[in-house]
């Protein structure tokens, strides 16, 4: 399985939409989603990348392939896995270091009123 990124410099809904459209008759995608920020169609399956690209020419004129590259789910997940680690890792170091000054505020002989 491959994993293509093509760039279309579409930035709205109504486009995504018609371009989805449009190549959703090609054999051989797994799965495809749109990144409206940048403006790129991702792509992954065993699909021909002239061929995808030359459809989306036909419809839009300015499809360019940015990335062809195979597609390794295991190592995606392996990626994943260790970004959940490290959010993990500093949520915790977040939570001690917040816990830290809390009892040191929290020590203080004089708990009264600051006005008074």
């Amino acid at each position: 399985m491959k994993k293509m990124i093509v760039w279309m410099g579409v930035y709205d809904q109504r486009s995504k939409g018609k371009i989805t459209k449009s190549i959703s008759d090609l054999p051989g995608i797994h799965s495809s989603y749109m990144d409206l920020k940048e403006g790129t169609l991702v792509v992954m399956g065993d699909v021909d990348p002239v061929e995808l690209v030359r459809n989306l020419r036909k419809k839009w004129g300015k499809a360019k392939l940015t990335l062809y590259v195979p597609y390794d789910a295991l190592k995606e997940a392996k990626i994943a896995e260790a970004k959940q680690k490290r959010e993990e890792i500093e949520r915790e170091a977040l939570y001690r270091y917040n816990r830290e000054i809390r009892d040191i505020f929290n020590d203080k002989e004089e708990q009264g009123c600051v006005i008074c």
